[in-house]
């Protein structure tokens, strides 16, 4: 009631004009607009003002009173987002090679994710971060939550007139995937916007469509001095996805060797020629994946709704006096609902035994957090933040209709109080950070720190940092109740786990980057695949463990770029390695915890010109993308989660994929030709095999041509 009474006032209040701007960096020709239909800029902005009742006791000082550009002073540069960390984006309406590797379902680059065969459905992992997750534990279901808006990623705008973004791309058979954005000021200080996303997708395979809608609504109000800042957000999320659990035995075979495969007698024994070789039978019906029989046929749901408000409160009056103090107050509340379900009418024995034939299983999580922070800014003391959070949590399963062998709990209720605290300072041009996170509570504490440094050079920059995490699994590693009989379990005794960085970051301008670190990880807490050898491919079984050999994991990325007039070569080499301790032998008791290429490479040759008299800009060209073999984590589509495991391994096949991008005025057009390596390396040898997977058993994507367009419109 309250975000519709602060819409619906202001929109009343508001001034709605026909606004034209540009979407480029020169200005447009002199408009003859008001300066209601501007927005407000800092520098230059304090002179004299009136007194109010507001600010009485400063009337004899300066007052600050914005400055609103006027329209023809409007540029790109003034179409903001803003986010809850403090991080401030432009509107980008340029074409480069950063935004081809971003235009992708999460808009995000992929250099450490591999996809599956279709869109949306799910991403394993080439290299890890332990320190971009969350700090407090969440349900679990991680692999939903990929394409899921935290209240982190939800953007504020703020903009001098109507903007418009559409983002559209193809999918694989059967539908197209929408991401739209339309944001709006009905005055300097108001601005409102509404976005939705999305898609469906059939897929090539059976058993795997997927579809979403992603409804979100932001806002962000601001007094005339700017003192008092209100932003809301809602969001309304539903990710689904039919699920198969991958190709059957027979399945692997035929897509492995299609269009050939070996003929066999009825004992399946090959049948040999005159020669003794093989009797190869070409039939390319199997190209088509739909003749492909997959494990399962279930379906997988996450649902979320989330309701945030955030007041932010200036004490002292805005001075363009560097040394006085700038101190502010605020508030936030998250109040956020999920559900994940997971249904399979007629269930096999893929997941074992089971105590019903028609399986529903179902986990919700309710979190409520307040946040309190103090924050202060000032040139000797630097930008100082204070945070005081209290969450609360609900993690509830299913109700047990079945009778089984042992009763275990089914809901976690619980609740935190921690403290944060954010500092920021410079010395002699080096820039200090330090980060300091303490949970009061011993159920479910999370403790963190970072200390991180940089410095800029003429042309080099640096940066080293150290990181500290000790965090409590998910909660389904805790708990979890299913109607398969495996896939119950209580682990009320799981030890944090803890994380250990020391990084290092080293940019030069015209040589490139290069970046490291070195994690030290006890108590790594996973899923391991416990199938035995001789139902592998057939049946999935999954266990909680927890591992008590410490884990190094030591990664280390150059990126390189060169120019050759029109032409461009960029390259991004990573190495990574992990070092599981064992005993004085040798030998390792535990199963190894953590799998990663020891080699991921991406190489993008590439062409940028423009043709039609400079009216279309266009890059073209070929990436290259290579990781050696290795242990992937297989999906577990009951857990939505991936399972460590060591017994298939995938990689060690290159793809190539083509793009041409071009752009006309505010639109940017995308054509790619994915995967292009496999029908060309089956041109060239016709007995190759086809070896490319995303994961053990689920083949990567076959050749395909995908279209999508970005349009930004300025009104």
């Amino acid at each position: 009631m309250v975000f519709c009474l602060v819409i619906s006032v202001s929109l009343l209040n508001g001034q709605q004009k026909n606004l034209q701007t540009r979407n480029e960096l020169e200005t447009y020709k002199e408009l003859n607009f008001s300066i209601k239909d501007s927005i407000p800029l800092e520098e230059n902005s304090m002179t004299e003002k009136k007194n109010d009742s507001l600010d009485s006791s400063f009337s004899k000082k300066k007052r600050f009173i914005p400055y609103f550009k006027s329209i023809n002073e409007v540029t790109v540069k003034d179409y903001k987002l803003m986010f809850l960390d403090g991080t401030e984006e432009v509107v980008d309406t340029s074409l480069s090679l950063e935004r081809e590797y971003s235009f992708n379902f999460l808009r995000k680059d992929y250099f450490e994710y591999l996809t599956f065969p279709n869109m949306g459905e799910a991403f394993n992992k080439l290299g890890y971060n332990f320190h971009d997750q969350a700090l407090t534990p969440q349900m679990g279901a991680r692999v939903k939550h990929f394409s899921y808006f935290e209240k982190e990623d939800v953007p504020y705008y703020e903009v001098p007139s109507a903007y418009t973004e559409l983002f559209f791309k193809s999918t694989f058979q059967q539908g197209q995937f929408l991401d739209t954005s339309l944001a709006i000021n009905t005055s300097p200080r108001f601005n409102i916007a509404v976005s939705f996303r999305g898609f469906r997708s059939l897929g090539k395979y059976l058993a795997s469509l997927s579809r979403s809608r992603q409804f979100r609504i932001s806002t962000q109000y601001q007094t005339y001095n700017q003192r008092y800042r209100l932003r809301l957000h809602q969001t309304t999320q539903s990710l689904e996805n039919e699920v198969n659990g991958g190709l059957n035995r027979d399945s692997v075979y035929f897509f492995e060797n299609a269009p050939n495969y070996v003929l066999a007698d009825e004992n399946g024994q090959a049948i040999l020629d005159e020669n003794g070789n093989q009797q190869i039978v070409f039939y390319d019906g199997f190209l088509d994946r739909n003749r492909l029989d997959t494990q399962i046929n279930a379906d997988n749901v996450l649902e979320g709704e989330r309701y945030f408000m955030e007041h932010k409160y200036q004490i002292f009056p805005i001075s363009k006096d560097t040394s006085a103090y700038k101190m502010s107050i605020g508030y936030s509340i998250s109040l956020e609902k999920k559900n994940y379900k997971y249904d399979h009418r007629f269930a096999n024995s893929y997941f074992y035994s089971k105590y019903d034939t028609n399986i529903s299983d179902s986990t919700s999580f309710d979190n409520i957090e307040n946040k309190l922070f103090v924050e202060l800014k000032n040139k000797s003391l630097g930008n100082f933040k204070l945070n005081l959070y209290h969450n609360k949590w609900v993690y509830t399963l299913g109700q047990d209709d079945y009778e089984k062998d042992t009763l275990i709990s089914n809901s976690i209720n619980s609740s935190q109080l921690a403290a944060k605290v954010n500092w920021r300072k410079d010395f002699f041009g080096i820039a200090a950070r330090v980060m300091a996170y303490q949970a009061f509570k011993n159920e479910f504490a999370t403790q963190a720190l970072i200390i991180e440094t940089s410095k800029n050079f003429k042309n080099v920059a640096f940066n080293a940092a150290y990181k500290y995490r000790s965090q409590p699994p998910n909660f389904n590693f805790y708990l979890l109740q299913s109607d398969f009989e495996k896939y119950n379990w209580e682990n009320p005794d799981l030890s944090n786990q803890d994380f250990s960085t020391l990084s290092f970051a080293l940019n030069h301008k015209k040589i490139g980057s290069i970046q490291g670190e070195w994690n030290s990880i006890k108590n790594f807490t996973f899923f391991n695949n416990t199938t035995p050898e001789f139902d592998l491919n057939r049946k999935f079984s999954t266990q909680v463990f927890q591992s008590s050999n410490k884990l190094d994991y030591f990664k280390v990325r150059m990126d390189q770029r060169f120019d050759f007039g029109k032409f461009a070569l960029a390259n991004n080499i990573q190495y990574q390695k992990v070092y599981q301790q064992g005993d004085p032998q040798g030998t390792i008791d535990d199963p190894i915890a953590l799998n990663v290429p020891k080699w991921l490479l991406r190489s993008t040759f590439m062409l940028t010109s423009s043709i039609f008299n400079k009216a279309l800009f266009f890059q073209s060209g070929l990436t290259f993308v290579y990781f050696t073999d290795y242990f992937a984590d297989q999906y577990n589509p009951l857990l939505a989660e991936f399972v460590t495991q060591n017994s298939t391994t995938i990689g060690n096949y290159p793809r190539v994929d083509f793009f041409f991008n071009a752009k006309i005025q505010s639109s940017r057009i995308f054509i790619k030709l994915e995967n292009i390596s496999a029908p060309i390396k089956h041109l060239i040898n016709i007995d190759a095999p086809y070896n490319y997977y995303s994961s053990p058993f689920v083949p990567y994507r076959d050749f395909s041509v995908r279209f999508g367009l970005i349009w930004n419109f300025f009104d």
